[in-house]
């Protein structure tokens, strides 16, 4: 029997896969709906995600979504299933393109109670749509800076910044530049330095 292949998930992020996430991903900037500032210095836009078969596999799976959006979401619980994993992160590239998509999001997070799910977003309006009561304990929405509707977020839940260097980080604020898993478990306030060839175009949020 062949290694099962994966079509929607990614495992080739290696900041993830060290602590063996795996992850759910969508096109950069044309899915961040609410995307501001970061758009000048997104690390999704260069490097690995943005050569060909990853660009590719995110269009793909935004068309998926678009066209047969139960298929989708059949999909993605077989392909959860045979990774196994209990960490998984939703767009390491792209963002919450809709709130149905969130909603889904949801169902599948119910569906896999034993797991844990996380995600950073800008999409604040649609969290605030369904709803911050409605989100299950094991989806970890983390409120991300830079986008356009920053005056939104909600400190009393997680949330996160980038910063131009480590000095810079708060001292009450884990830092998840080498390492999601705070992130994903216990992480209030989070970090993340600034990387990629486009650090330069980096102003803090």
């Amino acid at each position: 029997m062949g290694k099962f292949k994966f079509e929607i998930i990614s495992e080739h992020n290696s900041k993830l896969a060290k602590d063996g996430i795996i992850s759910i991903n969508m096109p950069p900037c044309l899915t961040c709906l609410f995307a501001g500032i970061c758009m000048l210095f997104c690390y999704a836009q260069v490097g690995h995600q943005a050569m060909g078969h990853a660009k590719a596999k995110r269009l793909r799976n935004l068309e998926l979504w678009e066209t047969d959006p139960k298929l989708f979401e059949e999909k993605l619980k077989n392909e959860i299933k045979h990774a196994g994993r209990l960490i998984n992160r939703w767009m390491d590239s792209g963002d919450i393109v809709s709130v149905e998509f969130l909603r889904m999001m949801i169902r599948i997070a119910e569906h896999f109670q034993d797991r844990k799910f996380y995600c950073y977003t800008k999409a604040i309006p649609f969290i605030l749509e369904v709803g911050w009561e409605n989100i299950p304990s094991n989806l970890k929405i983390i409120q991300s800076y830079g986008g356009t509707k920053d005056e939104l977020i909600d400190q009393s839940k997680p949330f996160a910044k980038v910063f131009k260097t480590e000095e810079e980080i708060p001292a009450d604020f884990i830092n998840a530049s080498n390492s999601d898993y705070l992130s994903a478990t216990s992480a209030h306030k989070i970090g993340i330095v600034a990387h990629g060839v486009r650090k330069s175009k980096f102003k803090t949020a």
